[in-house]
């Protein structure tokens, strides 16, 4: 009689569980999920019926629950190659690689051809970032299978992640030969065309996915990707908003709205997108840094501090929570700076295979190649001018790659261009493409001119296209990149204490880092206060810097100022009218009249503006980041900078300027010496003109303005790095003055 219930037993599992096979394949889950709990219910080790709920968990996408099932029947079978390699699945959704590669070694040990478990493998060394590993992974699969698509899709992402995005387009192409319907597939296919800079191609891609998938919302937001890349920021909102219609409060999509609105200067609806950002997920990429940064813009300092506070406190632990361009003004840290600027370029630019393979070029003249975005009206291009031209032709043979096609010609950019002996403009190149170009032209020494700015392109030097890689001037931080050799700094804006919170070695040259063109006119003609908005008589401060570097500290010291000097106005950037209505209420509740408050308009052409700095009395610098190319302009038209240094190389530059023009009386050690500096200049008119008088000679005198005595010790610089490699000597940092 018992032997005939454990019978009847046996059958009806066996029944039950056939039956939610079926139902499994049915797509009715709900109810296989009742059936198998059933037979659990009787036998709570019933291997089949625990394997069974850790599918049926994994269709379902819950991966905790998968998980537990799965690892449920590993114990009371461990010797089951799909229990291991469908657990790796769950572990993999729960962001435990390691763990999933365990499951999948297991997996294949029980059953080496077991293609799924090669895939899985692929996967969780991927998301260990073992990327060559995982490619192997990919392969193995490949040979037991040459049409198995994920593994091709696979293989695809995989050499994403490698920076070789040819090979990618030609493993997603072949995923398509032998599956031509899969939307994920074209959609990859679109982002390999992105980085091959075939836009058009992308796009193509992009819609051939949305035609596969209606619904399919990160489709949209890759579409407006390839519109922020062409500068089309109104043509990627519109995209955003297809992704948002589909899938609303998308975090992706609503990131890149926020970035396009950035980019129009939209600043308000940029802030209540990261608003948004945050209210669904706080810990979300660089939301609260691109916050404070649209914020800052409209000079709104609403709970600037904590959140800042909470930006460094990630950067602190780790975490990518600013970009390093954001992360100068937000901390005035050396060594968290280049926390930051390490793990962003690790996430951003990883190293990819290098392109030069050791050898030392032996050419008659150095060649030397300045990559630059900014090869048009702008701070960068109007400093480097004067050097470009004077390079000696004899020494050095130079060549100029423009990252991005301007296409608003002007007198400087016809300049820049006929500077260059060499200049290729290689806006529609991939990175690589352009890495090889500069390994083809076996350029001793790459510049790099943009660092962690807007047309940046770091992807292009993590390929090591050159024996020495310098970076210079746009970006006053480190690059945190280890492909990076060097970076141009002197001993006042990077003292050599500070040397080793930068992941370059440093080339301190003599006087100041910062090139200037010292042919650069100014108008003759003096433009009256009062057509400048201006008052006729009182005592004019002036601080032109972006209205994004002036925070609550800074203002509280020059509304101070504005109170000791009572006749005296602020002379600001011009802003919209929210920055107006921003800083005039700051100012009021800091007992000043916002009228006091005099916002200059924008001026075209660049001899009038630096023509009507000699309106004002006194320059004020913000901190900790500080004016750059701004500083040097008010130097070069006369006009006496005050600054505050810092702990950064970004907040220490004015103070390089002034050093190097002998002007220590204008470089305070705190807000408190900054202020009492301040008042004493704007109440001792005779000292203050005295002060003006001895700029106007220094500014003649001294070797900070000498375009070519700089380009001396540039190119003196450019010589010694290269000899060292030629000699076989790792990169070491470099006094400049002590070759002269």
């Amino acid at each position: 009689m018992n032997n005939s219930r454990s019978g009847d037993s046996l059958r009806d599992t066996a029944s039950q569980l056939q039956r939610a096979v079926t139902l499994i394949h049915g797509g009715r889950l709900r109810e296989a999920d009742s059936l198998c709990r059933q037979v659990l219910g009787r036998e709570p080790r019933n291997f089949n019926g625990l394997q069974l709920l850790g599918h049926i968990a994994l269709q379902s996408r819950d991966y905790p629950a998968a998980a537990r099932w799965l690892a449920a029947a590993r114990a009371v079978n461990p010797s089951s190659p799909p229990v291991y390699s469908n657990l790796a699945v769950a572990l993999l959704a729960l962001e435990r690689p390691r763990d999933a590669l365990e499951c999948s070694d297991a997996a294949l040990k029980l059953k080496p051809e077991f293609i799924e478990a090669w895939c899985n493998r692929g996967n969780a060394l991927m998301g260990l970032g073992r990327h060559a590993e995982a490619l192997a992974s990919y392969d193995r699969a490949l040979e037991l299978d040459p049409r198995n698509v994920d593994a091709w899709c696979q293989r695809g992402a995989v050499l994403m992640k490698c920076r070789r995005p040819e090979d990618a387009l030609a493993a997603f192409d072949r995923a398509l030969s032998i599956a031509p319907e899969l939307p994920e597939v074209h959609n990859n296919r679109g982002t390999a065309l992105r980085d091959l800079k075939r836009p058009a191609e992308a796009l193509r891609a992009y819609e051939q996915a949305a035609r596969l998938r209606p619904a399919f919302a990160e489709v949209w937001c890759n579409a407006a990707n390839i519109s922020l890349d062409a500068g089309h920021y109104a043509q990627a909102l519109e995209r955003c908003d297809r992704a948002l219609e589909i899938r609303p409060q998308f975090l992706e999509a609503l990131n890149i709205r926020g970035t396009a609105l950035r980019l129009l200067k939209r600043h308000a609806e940029a802030a209540a997108i990261y608003e948004a950002i945050l209210a669904q997920a706080p810990a979300y990429g660089h939301a609260r840094s691109y916050l404070l940064t649209s914020r800052a813009h409209l000079g709104d300092w609403t709970n600037r501090d904590a959140l800042a506070r909470a930006v460094i406190e990630g950067v602190e632990a780790g975490h990518s929570t600013s970009a390093p361009h954001a992360f100068l003004w937000i901390c005035d840290s050396a060594p968290l700076q280049l926390k930051c600027a390490q793990r962003y370029s690790a996430d951003q630019f990883p190293a990819a295979a290098p392109l030069w393979d050791g050898t030392s070029y032996r050419h008659d003249r150095l060649r030397v190649a300045y990559l630059s975005a900014d090869f048009a009206d702008h701070p960068v291009a109007h400093l480097i001018v004067g050097v470009l031209e004077r390079h000696d032709r004899n020494r050095f043979e130079i060549f100029g790659l423009s990252l991005v096609r301007d296409p608003a010609a002007s007198d400087l950019q016809s300049r820049i261009v006929k500077a260059f002996e060499h200049f290729h403009d290689v806006s529609e190149m991939s990175d690589r493409e352009v890495a090889m170009l500069l390994r083809d032209f076996e350029i001793d020494v790459i510049v790099d001119l943009n660092g962690h700015t807007r047309g940046g392109r770091y992807g292009i030097l993590a390929f090591r296209p050159a024996p020495v890689q310098i970076s210079f001037l746009g970006f006053a931080g480190t690059s945190g990149a280890k492909y990076m050799d060097y970076l141009i700094g002197d001993a006042v804006a990077i003292p050599i204490p500070q040397a080793p919170h930068f992941s370059e070695k440093i080339i301190w040259m003599p006087h100041c880092f910062m090139p200037n063109d010292d042919g650069q006119p100014i108008a003759a003609a003096l433009p009256r206060r009062a057509a400048l908005g201006l008052p006729d008589d009182g005592f004019i401060f002036c601080a032109f810097n972006n209205i994004y570097k002036i925070n609550p500290a800074m203002f509280d010291v020059w509304m101070s100022l504005l109170k000791e000097i009572p006749r005296s106005v602020l002379w600001l950037r011009g802003g919209e009218a929210a920055v107006v209505a921003n800083l005039g209420r700051e100012a009021e509740r800091r007992g000043v009249d916002a009228a006091r408050l005099v916002f200059a308009s924008r001026t075209p052409r660049m001899d009038e503006h630096l023509a009507r700095y000699r309106q004002a009395d006194l320059f004020l610098d913000t901190a900790p980041y500080g004016a750059h190319a701004t500083a040097r302009d008010a130097l070069w038209a006369g006009l006496p900078v005050l600054t505050l240094a810092g702990h950064s190389f970004a907040s220490r530059v004015a103070a390089s300027l002034l050093t190097a023009l002998e002007l220590p009386e204008l470089i305070a050690s705190d807000p408190e010496d900054y202020l009492r500096r301040g008042v004493h200049l704007a109440n001792s008119p005779e000292f203050l003109a005295a002060l003006h008088a001895k700029l106007a000679r220094q500014r003649v005198t001294q070797p900070l303005f000498d375009t070519d005595r700089y380009r001396r010790h540039l190119e003196l610089a450019y010589e010694s790095v290269a000899a060292r490699v030629r000699r076989g000597e790792p990169p070491e940092s470099l006094d400049v003055a002590a070759l002269s």
